[in-house]
């Protein structure tokens, strides 16, 4: 909760990111709260209080994904209505001739988007999403100690560049409403 409220202030990816590793810590934990309180929520050097707000997001979070009938993969109703936020504002910056920054990131990334599309089998999915899906799916080639190609590399790369100028312009827009 703590840290899914700065990143959620502080640069919109890393939230996504984020939630989306909470999804799959609560499903390892299968749903079980108490697993949670005892690896993760009595981690934290904070007061009792703060502890059950903690506790009770989780519970929160575990609602939202049974629910759902997110409990074996899927993001939640939350993360996805961000990433379509935010794919909205890609497109809208695309659309904008003054947006040259942008629209060059995006020309870097856009093969490997399609890619990566063809890859995931996502042919629907927006583009935000398909960078999204690469750079957490690296994640977790990294937390299983994976090589990763050269090329990979490259394409993470320009998914990288592109969603933090986006997290940026989210952040300014959000700051401007």
């Amino acid at each position: 909760m703590i840290i899914a409220q700065q990143k959620q202030k502080e640069n919109i990816i890393e939230y996504i990111l984020y939630l989306r590793q909470i999804q799959d810590i609560i499903r390892a934990a299968d749903f079980n709260i108490n697993t949670i309180e005892n690896s993760i929520v009595n981690k934290y050097k904070v007061s009792e209080k703060i502890k059950s707000n903690i506790r009770q997001w989780y519970s929160d979070f575990i609602l939202d994904l049974k629910s759902e009938k997110k409990e074996k993969s899927g993001d939640i109703s939350k993360i996805e209505i961000v990433i379509n936020e935010i794919n909205l504002l890609h497109i809208s910056l695309l659309n904008n001739t003054k947006e040259y920054k942008h629209a060059e990131l995006y020309r870097w990334a856009k093969p490997y988007i399609e890619e990566f599309k063809n890859l995931s089998k996502q042919e629907n999915a927006n583009d935000v999403k398909i960078c999204i899906d690469a750079l957490y799916s690296l994640l977790l080639l990294r937390i299983k100690g994976q090589s990763i190609s050269e090329d990979t590399m490259q394409a993470m790369q320009t998914f990288s560049n592109l969603l933090a100028h986006l997290a940026l312009k989210y952040k300014q827009q959000e700051q401007s409403n």
